[in-house]
């Protein structure tokens, strides 16, 4: 019994089963570690390797790329192996179009020996995350410290920023993102006002009206009041408004001092709508195109438009010329303000004479194709039976008949000659000239159209905005120029106007 009082009562005995893995301890001991920052090393590896030089870190865009500034004949980039290992990737670069593929490299660091006005730098190339960064080494100048801004390399980049700015040959269009569209400006360049068949008071007015604002700064300010204004074109499609927005650019455009030419394609949130006033004003003085205003400015957009138009911020140099269809469905906010849109400017259906006026423009056209015979007597002939026709719908009749004439003559297997009957004046029968025969029937084939529940979408007014074949300047991964060959809408441009989020370094 004693030596039962003496024994413990019980006695511990430890477990060995090991508790069950918690993916949590792995996540916390991965989160709980130092972070690594690539550009903190460099930096403090360059500056180890280079105690007596001044280091500059410029991220890639396409206003500063050291690279493709040399490879353009501007400095000299060459690359040193000798001294740094270089690391790049292997690729394969498909062809398009029918060209051939072609292998590619992608780098990943490498060092440059830089040369630029006799000055010798020495460049780090290093893509980091979704940027490429550029590490600038230069030998400090006397009255220099280490860890100053060397004013060599801030000339240089200088001299890069302006070497890769734009010429005015630009129209900027937005559609979601701002692009600079060479293909646009060479389009209204091309327009003239000696096309557009209007009224020639309303002309005059027109071309007075818009040149007069960029000329009258000092009378708004003598005034006191803002320097913008707006105007709206509205009327039936296909009546003269886009050609006339057009000549009114292509007016600015070449004046002594040109003026900056703004279009906005669409811009469907509130965020878009910020992106074009803020563009705007960089630019300013410029003309602020919104064609089809009635489906930019939506009910969505709507207030946050007027603020914009109206509130804290200055909109001064600005002139604004919107277009629609239906000025009946604009928000009384747009339509009935004058502190936004003061002046509305209406483009009926052309009446006999501007219709006559129509058919003697396409007749001077012709007039260097003798395959064609067209009598001043069939103008106002034509101009007749086109009665309630757009001018979009005119400009589809003559296109539709000279095809239809190209074809018939073709399947005859003819010579393009006229056989038509004289053009001195006499009596003869309209039937007898071909152009009168087809047009007749085409004009019949558009009244039937006019009718239908979905007229051609050909028949509608032609909406300015870039070229399907502009091309985008891109840069490689060495930084070298490259042109696109597939079909872009355009170049971002001109860093010095555009915020830096319309900057995007992944787009290169």
């Amino acid at each position: 019994m004693a030596m039962a009082l003496d024994a413990e009562p019980f006695t511990l005995v430890e477990s060995t089963t090991e508790p069950p893995t918690v993916v949590s301890g792995d996540f916390k001991d991965f989160f709980s570690g130092k972070s690594s920052d690539l550009d903190v090393h460099l930096t403090k590896a360059i500056r180890r390797d280079y105690p007596n030089h001044t280091l500059s870190i410029v991220p890639v865009t396409r206003a500063i790329n050291l690279l493709a500034y040399a490879y353009s004949g501007n400095a000299a980039a060459a690359l040193d192996t000798s001294t740094e290992d270089i690391i790049r990737w292997r690729s394969w670069q498909p062809g398009f179009r029918g060209q051939p593929g072609e292998l590619a490299s992608s780098i990943r660091f490498a060092k440059y020996n830089y040369t630029w006005l006799g000055e010798k730098f020495v460049m780090y190339w290093v893509p980091y995350l979704n940027l490429v960064l550029q590490y600038i080494v230069h030998e400090c100048a006397a009255d220099e410290k280490v860890t100053d801004q060397s004013r060599m390399v801030d000339e240089l980049i200088k001299a890069i920023g302006e070497w890769s700015a734009p010429d005015d040959k630009f129209v900027y269009v937005y559609d979601s993102r701002w692009v600079a569209s060479r293909a646009l400006y060479d389009e209204i360049h091309k327009s003239s006002w000696d096309d557009v068949i209007l009224d020639d008071v309303m002309k005059k007015t027109l071309t007075d009206i818009v040149g007069n604002f960029f000329d009258s700064k000092d009378v708004y300010d003598e005034l006191g009041v803002p320097w913008k204004r707006g105007v709206i074109f509205h009327g039936p499609a296909g009546n003269g408004k886009t050609v006339s927005i057009k000549a009114i650019m292509n007016t600015l455009a070449t004046r002594e001092k040109p003026i900056d030419l703004l279009y906005v394609k669409s811009a469907p949130s509130t965020f878009n709508i910020r992106d074009v006033f803020t563009v705007a004003r960089n630019f300013a003085p410029c003309l602020l195109v919104l064609e089809d205003i009635d489906t930019i400015v939506t009910s969505f957009t709507r207030s946050y438009f007027f603020n914009e138009v109206d509130g804290l911020e200055r909109n001064d140099g600005i002139m604004m010329v919107a277009s629609t269809n239906h000025l009946d469905q604009l928000d009384p906010g747009l339509s009935k303000r004058p502190s936004r849109f003061d002046r509305k400017y209406f483009f009926p259906n052309p009446s006999q004479s501007d219709r006559t006026l129509y058919c003697e423009y396409w007749r001077t056209k012709l007039r260097s194709k003798p395959s064609v015979h067209f009598p001043k007597k069939l103008c106002p002939a034509m101009a007749r039976i086109m009665e309630d026709f757009s001018f979009a719908y005119m400009k589809e009749a003559f296109v539709s008949t000279l095809l239809v004439m190209a074809n018939n003559r073709t399947d005859k297997g003819l010579m393009l000659q006229s056989t038509d009957g004289n053009d001195d004046g006499s009596d003869d029968d309209l039937d007898d000239y071909e152009l009168w025969r087809e047009m007749k029937k085409q004009v019949a084939l558009l009244r039937e159209d006019m009718g239908s529940a979905n007229p051609s979408k050909a028949l509608t007014e032609e909406h300015v905005g870039p070229g399907p074949d502009d091309l985008a300047v891109n840069f490689d991964t060495e930084g070298k120029p490259t042109i696109s060959t597939r079909p872009m809408k355009g170049l971002v441009l001109d860093q010095r106007k555009f915020p830096a989020q319309f900057m995007r370094d992944s787009e290169y």
